[in-house]
């Protein structure tokens, strides 16, 4: 199995425009409320994810005895994305096909998360939180939104832009870590970031 084609899918320059498609797309139904509560959800994710990051590049806070250093952005914004997506898909057809094809999203969202483990990016405590962090924003988006678009031609056009975004993005890295470290260091004012490896 190709693990890093299966992690790259969940990579934030991928994941990003997702997530800011289902909004537009929620938009064009009319669904303010639900748009801005997405927006919200995944927003305070990455925000949390942000966070633990930056706080163990900038002053060492972790879990060592669980090998923690930050929650897996990759996990938390694939299983919540592609949760949401297959959730609204699903729903086109009838609730049990809405809640199948969730569930499918989410699965796949946490074989992102398996494939951080397995290419060393991160510890299983780490996927774990993620997934479930990502799983959670993803039910609380889909319990809050209650209105969007159903008809055929929606969903279509809708499953062609998701398509789209991840064949022309797949492959290309966020500078998110980057950002996260630089951050860091002006906070902490340190000159080089805690890293798992010199622990």
């Amino acid at each position: 199995m190709n693990w890093t084609f299966i992690t790259d899918l969940g990579d934030a320059a991928v994941m990003v425009p997702i997530a800011l498609a289902i909004a537009v797309w929620l938009l064009a139904g009319r669904a303010w409320r639900g748009a801005l509560a997405w927006l919200g959800l995944f927003g305070t994710g990455a925000f949390l994810v942000f966070c633990t990051k930056v706080a163990y590049a900038g002053w060492g806070i972790g879990v060592q005895e669980f090998d923690f250093t930050g929650i897996s952005g990759h996990s938390m914004s694939a299983t919540s994305v592609l949760a949401v997506v297959g959730y609204f898909i699903g729903s086109r057809f009838s609730k049990a096909a809405a809640i199948a094809a969730g569930s499918l999203g989410c699965c796949a969202g946490v074989i992102v998360g398996i494939s951080r483990v397995v290419l060393g990016d991160h510890s299983p405590s780490e996927v774990v939180l993620g997934c479930a962090l990502g799983g959670s924003i993803a039910l609380a988006a889909i319990g809050m939104i209650r209105a969007h678009p159903r008809n055929a031609a929606a969903v279509v056009a809708f499953v062609f832009t998701v398509l789209m975004l991840i064949f022309t993005l797949h492959g290309e890295r966020a500078p998110s870590e980057q950002l996260t470290v630089k951050v860091a260091l002006y906070l902490s004012g340190r000159t080089t970031p805690f890293m798992r490896e010199t622990r």
